[in-house]
């Protein structure tokens, strides 16, 4: 028969029910048979921690401190975690160039002066093309709702084949830009009456 001391030993980690399967029944079989060690279960499992025995109560001790330990760096954890969180929310909205890689748009003004609706080339960020760096681009183009009225609009690749044909647009809506490959430069050409347009690329 095991030494109750070491029953005893085992008995915080039975009670707390992270004993093997196997240590589970050899204390089992030894409590059937050791009136002491029943006893001293018992007196464990009581809800009152002043009726426990000194030793029991040093027997628990470092068991306690392993909980108070382990429930510590649980805490420590999900706070590192909601911090690093909200400082890569700020990151991504208030760095410019961080917002651009995950929120990519580009923006084209257009002046137009008479009603003569001849194709004029669209500059986004003072260049005539637009090139579709990153993967977070959604590939759709935005007539704003500021725009003063509908606008015609094609898209030529840099040998200047219209590989998007000519498609109208109305102030607040959008196209999907399906076709447009990454890391191609595209040229964008508009057709619009009089009046100031806003065109956006995301």
């Amino acid at each position: 028969m095991m030494n109750c001391n070491i029953i005893k030993d085992l008995l915080p980690s039975y009670i707390d029910g992270i004993c093997s399967e196997d240590t589970t029944r050899v204390v089992e079989e030894h409590l059937q048979h050791c009136e002491e060690c029943r006893l001293y279960l018992e007196m464990m499992e009581k809800p009152t921690n002043d009726m426990l025995p000194e030793e029991v109560m040093v027997a628990k001790a470092p068991f306690k401190k392993i909980n108070k330990k382990r429930r510590i760096q649980v805490l420590i954890s999900i706070l590192i975690t909601f911090i690093i969180t909200i400082i890569g929310s700020l990151v991504v909205q208030e760095v410019g160039a961080v917002h651009q890689i995950f929120f990519p748009m580009s923006t084209a003004t257009v002046n137009s002066t008479d009603d003569k609706e001849e194709w004029a080339t669209l500059y986004f960020d003072d260049k005539d093309y637009l090139k579709f760096e990153s993967i977070f681009w959604n590939k759709e183009i935005v007539n704003h709702a500021n725009s003063n009225s509908d606008v015609i609009l094609r898209i030529k690749d840099e040998n200047g084949h219209v590989v998007v044909d000519e498609f109208k647009i109305s102030p607040g809506k959008s196209v999907k830009l399906d076709g447009l490959k990454n890391n191609i430069k595209y040229s964008f050409e508009i057709k619009a009456k009089k009046g100031q347009f806003f065109i956006n690329v995301v």
